[in-house]
């Protein structure tokens, strides 16, 4: 229900016969667990990736915007844990090739935020794109300017 605790846990009744509330049991479960159920979800598939909690923020991007992206161009869902899930691990639910597909560029993204390096002890890139400098010839002298 709206406005109460995240934690708080309610207590839901089924009704039915003995095996089909065991079915409707093992599907809402399913359903909390991964955010889809084979019987109500055909053909949706799941991907868990263990991610530390420090690196959600690289999946979410600014304001959402790396999660948009990566929903709205594989056309998949992507859960990310709070404190009180049942899943504590990064699900990504869609058709099979699209969850792969979202899956690697997770990946690439986490291995982007791993291995790049920010703040003072940066290394700036001042690549020499002109190669290593010749001998001063005496044509030259004219247009060097010394300091």
């Amino acid at each position: 229900p709206p406005g109460s605790a995240p934690s708080k846990k309610f207590k839901v009744g089924l009704a039915g016969s003995t095996a089909n509330v065991e079915k409707a049991k093992n599907v809402i479960n399913e359903i909390v667990m991964y955010g889809h159920s084979e019987i109500t979800h055909p053909g949706v598939v799941h991907e868990e990736m263990e991610v530390e909690p420090w690196a959600y923020r690289y999946i979410i991007g600014t304001k959402g915007s790396e999660m948009k992206h990566i929903q709205h161009n594989w056309k998949v869902k992507v859960n990310i844990p709070r404190e009180h899930s049942a899943n504590q691990m990064v699900t990504v639910v869609g058709e099979r090739d699209q969850v792969d597909r979202a899956k690697a560029y997770i990946e690439k993204v986490l291995w982007n935020a791993e291995n790049q390096s920010k703040g003072r002890d940066r290394v700036d890139k001042a690549d020499d794109v002109w190669g290593d400098e010749e001998e001063e010839e005496d044509w030259m002298k004219a247009y060097l300017y010394k300091r």
